[in-house]
């Protein structure tokens, strides 16, 4: 390990109550509007989402993160293969979800893993509405 991967990980520690706050507080906004406002701009989906987690702490983490989020609900959690079902009020698609939850793990792994954080998967064989091939 080096100095610079340590440094890194450091800052990806300090970094992901940050980015957590900014989600909390955007999430909130957007519901609070939904609600104070005629009309509705919710677009509900359920997606599944492959995650690069490994351990139990990691995906029991990510599980919780999704659901903290307003606007967002972790409905179940896989460990092998680590997998998450999403329920969101505001998918545009099922890519926007599938981004969302993989930015939000992208965070907790850099705070989680020293060696710092492998690259994102192919997304699951999946036609244009979303669903498995």
């Amino acid at each position: 390990m080096t100095v610079k991967s340590v440094l890194k990980w450091i800052l990806g520690i300090l970094w992901l109550p940050v980015y957590l706050a900014y989600d909390l507080a955007v999430g909130s906004l957007r519901v609070g509007w939904e609600i104070l406002t005629p009309g509705s701009q919710i677009s509900p989906a359920f997606v599944e989402v492959a995650l690069r987690c490994r351990t139990d702490f990691e995906i029991s983490m990510m599980a919780n993160l999704v659901s903290l989020t307003p606007g967002s609900l972790t409905v179940a959690a896989r460990h092998d293969p680590a997998t998450v079902w999403v329920h969101a009020m505001y998918a545009s698609s099922h890519e926007s979800i599938v981004r969302y939850v993989h930015t939000i793990e992208d965070h907790l792994l850099r705070a989680t893993r020293p060696e710092g954080v492998p690259p994102r998967p192919e997304d699951l064989e999946r036609d244009e509405g979303g669903q498995r091939r």
